[in-house]
């Protein structure tokens, strides 16, 4: 996975900026440049006491100055000034801005910390910004990575469409990519999907298809991998939904981050059933990064 330019969307709420921190080491560790921005916005109708558009103006203006002394300052402790460019904007809509942005620049990677709010119809900026854009986006749980810790990487290993089957080698890449470059062990997962019905029933014994599952792709995973080893150990097949198998062995391997596909489903289907993404976010405490076909 290429990371030369990277898009950060800092968040001035976020008291340890798990986001710059991200960003600083992947500065380290690839030489990456970034342009990083920052969002403010008030709702100046609520307020009792009525503003006229002069007086809007300059409190807009006076939030914006504040903002861009904080981003200077943060950017100072962390010394990115000189491999970034910086701008702090008034805009409601981040999703909308980072959509129009990216489709005239070329990223990499966008990074932005993580905010795991969820409701059935409540669809937060995170869930938005993996429907809604084509550009890999990090997005970093509120904490600093610890030693001792795994990259993991999810794969749907039983999909027949070919977008998808290119999908899965982009993603082992990038797991391929941030293990080298963190010295962390590499994992590979694949939730394998088997009915309830069927199986309490009796009609699919959940040994035998788990057993079969990795004779069948356990060889496709090591060509996929290609001069990059890992042991066979560190290959899971499990039954179950992804949203819980993925979680589950995040945290049985202490995994600091999973690197996880989004088909970017949109619209009420999207509210109603979610992605796969969106179901492991919720449950998921670490880094994850989402990348689209």
């Amino acid at each position: 996975m290429k990371i030369d330019n990277i898009l950060v969307i800092s968040d001035q709420q976020d008291k340890q900026q798990s986001a710059l921190a991200h960003a600083k080491s992947l500065v380290d560790r690839y030489g990456a440049k970034l342009h990083i921005v920052a969002f403010n916005y008030e709702h100046f109708a609520t307020l009792e006491t009525k503003l006229n558009n002069e007086q809007q103006l300059e409190v807009q203006n006076k939030i914006l100055s504040s903002g861009k002394n904080w981003l200077d300052g943060q950017m100072t402790k962390l010394s990115l000034q000189a491999k970034s460019t910086s701008e702090v904007l008034w805009a409601k809509d981040i999703v909308g801005w980072v959509k129009k942005h990216c489709a005239s620049q070329s990223y990499d990677l966008i990074i932005k910390t993580g905010h795991r709010s969820e409701g059935l119809f409540y669809v937060p900026t995170d869930w938005h910004l993996i429907r809604n854009n084509l550009v890999p986006t990090l997005l970093v749980a509120e904490k600093k990575w610890r030693k001792k810790q795994t990259i993991m990487v999810s794969l749907d290993l039983g999909t027949h469409f070919k977008a998808k089957q290119a999908l899965n080698q982009k993603l082992v890449d990038a797991g391929i990519s941030f293990a080298t470059s963190t010295n962390m062990p590499l994992h590979i997962c694949y939730s394998l999907p088997i009915s309830n019905v069927l199986k309490d029933l009796g009609v699919i014994d959940t040994k035998t298809a788990v057993k079969e599952a990795k004779i069948k792709y356990i060889p496709l995973i090591q060509r996929m991998l290609g001069d990059h080893n890992i042991p066979v150990e560190n290959i899971h097949i499990k039954a179950g939904s992804a949203a819980k198998v993925i979680p589950s062995l995040a945290s049985k391997h202490a995994a600091g981050l999973v690197v996880i596909g989004s088909i970017g489903r949109k619209g009420l289907k999207a509210k109603l059933m979610g992605n796969t993404a969106e179901g492991v976010l919720a449950l998921l405490k670490t880094d994850i990064l989402v990348m689209q076909p």
